[in-house]
């Protein structure tokens, strides 16, 4: 007995779906040779959940793959797929049995003796059904999701097989239609568990989550004092396991020690609301914009450092990682370039705090000034450079156009007008496509676009 309670989860599920699928074949065969509606609907009903089984051995097996670059959350959504397929066929056959059924209640049919085959069959399913609900006690195997779902589904079966037990003694005492009406009544359960087993892998295919999943998230995270927005809160569900990205704005004044207090707090809240979960705190202090200047300040102590942009902080449970673009002279050895990096982090790390990870991407400063004698200026291509970007609409005016060649490269300068009603992101993205255009017609240049509202004055 001892050995048998320590049976893995994997084994638990083949064994639960080979017994299934005896009982399945056995009903079957007997509902055929009785033309037993309650027997061939029970054994269909069993023939749903060997199938279900069998996606959870396959699935469970499939979704502990770990992530890779094609399934960066896993490959849990396999098991929905195989689901959905699954209740798609239930309820086919559902609907098949049902109007058989009916059929059977208002027009008749031949008469049925359920004798002995018939009785043997649902005894042997019954049994086999208790035996499931034995071997797949979710108490032995805790936090198994797959499990769970093959219980109920050995739960259901039991239920059914009881209905179509019912439906043969009722044909026992002559009552006709009770294998019809057995059949009715399990074509319905069947019809209910197919729709409610599509619609949750479908919710779960696009990624919905229950609203009370959500404001149980919402107001775990809310609940620290230290929270003063909630900027923004993804979760999705893939299998058993919930991810959840949060970007929290903190109050002034905390020190980095307690701001990774309140997200591991945060985290280890979620999980035990939810369970299994990967959480993502994103923290942005109030003062955020302080630190991203600190950061580049320090950045800008050193004398060859030409220019910082692109600094960006995550803060997580494991600690603040910080990146940053730094410029350096072009003609600077890599060693000498890598040497100043780790100068750089050392400064940061010693300046602002805790840190987990910085990483500096080095890049040639293109900021250069250039020698009037080697630069010569392109004014044939000026006029091309005008038509071209004339071709966009969304310019209302071109200010000015310069051309320069320096080194076998194009240096190309545009101020033009645009619609003074546009957001800074619009004007931003149609410049960015006049400058693609430019690019693609005159290769190795580099340009600049000036933009500014249209007015009648400009």
């Amino acid at each position: 007995m001892g050995k048998y309670l320590s049976i893995t989860r994997d084994k638990a599920l083949k064994i639960s779906f080979l017994a299934v699928s005896t009982a399945a074949i056995i009903e079957f065969t007997s509902g055929s040779l009785l033309n037993s509606l309650a027997l061939i609907s029970d054994a269909m009903h069993a023939f749903f959940d060997a199938f279900v089984t069998l996606i959870l051995v396959i699935t469970a097996k499939v979704s502990l793959r770990p992530a890779d670059e094609n399934h960066s959350y896993g490959h849990g959504k396999y098991e929905a797929i195989g689901g959905f397929i699954g209740g798609i066929i239930l309820l086919i056959v559902a609907v098949i049995i049902g109007f058989r059924a009916l059929e059977r209640i208002i027009i008749g049919g031949k008469p049925l003796e359920p004798g002995f085959l018939g009785f043997s069959a649902v005894l042997y399913a019954f049994l086999i059904h208790l035996f499931r609900i034995f071997i797949l006690n979710p108490g032995r195997f805790r936090e198994s999701y797959t499990i769970k779902a093959d219980f109920l589904h050995a739960l259901s079966d039991l239920s059914s097989t009881a209905i179509a037990f019912i439906g043969l003694i009722l044909i026992n005492y002559n009552l006709k239609i009770g294998d019809a009406a057995a059949g009715l009544i399990l074509s319905i359960l069947l019809s209910f568990a197919s729709l409610r087993l599509v619609w949750s892998t479908i919710l779960d295919l696009s990624d919905t989550v229950p609203k009370s999943t959500y404001r149980k998230v919402l107001s775990t995270i809310l609940r620290d004092s230290n929270i003063v927005e909630l900027k923004s809160l993804k979760i999705r569900k893939i299998a058993s396991k919930h991810f959840i990205e949060a970007i929290i704005t903190l109050r002034s004044g905390l020190t980095f020690e307690k701001a990774h207090e309140v997200s591991m707090g945060i985290e280890e809240s979620i999980r035990r609301v939810l369970g299994e979960a990967e959480v993502t705190i994103h923290m942005e202090p109030k003062d955020a914009e302080d630190i991203i200047l600190k950061i580049k300040n320090v950045a800008l102590e050193h004398d060859e450092v030409r220019d910082v942009h692109s600094i960006k902080t995550i803060c997580t449970g494991g600690g603040m990682h910080v990146s940053l673009h730094v410029e350096l002279d072009p003609e600077i050895p890599l060693e000498k370039a890598h040497e100043k990096a780790e100068a750089i982090e050392g400064r940061i790390r010693e300046y602002i705090g805790k840190i987990s990870t910085v990483t500096i991407h080095l890049e040639p400063s293109t900021n250069r000034v250039f020698r009037e004698d080697n630069v010569k200026e392109d004014l044939g291509l000026v006029e091309a450079i005008r038509k071209m970007v004339l071709r966009h609409s969304e310019v209302r005016r071109i200010g000015r156009i310069t051309a320069f060649t320096y080194m076998g490269r194009k240096y190309i300068n545009i101020s033009c007008s645009l619609n003074s009603n546009l957001k800074l992101s619009e004007a931003h993205s149609i410049t960015t496509k006049i400058e693609r255009d430019i690019k693609r017609k005159i290769r190795n240049s580099e340009i600049t676009i000036h933009s500014e509202p249209y007015t009648n004055n400009n």
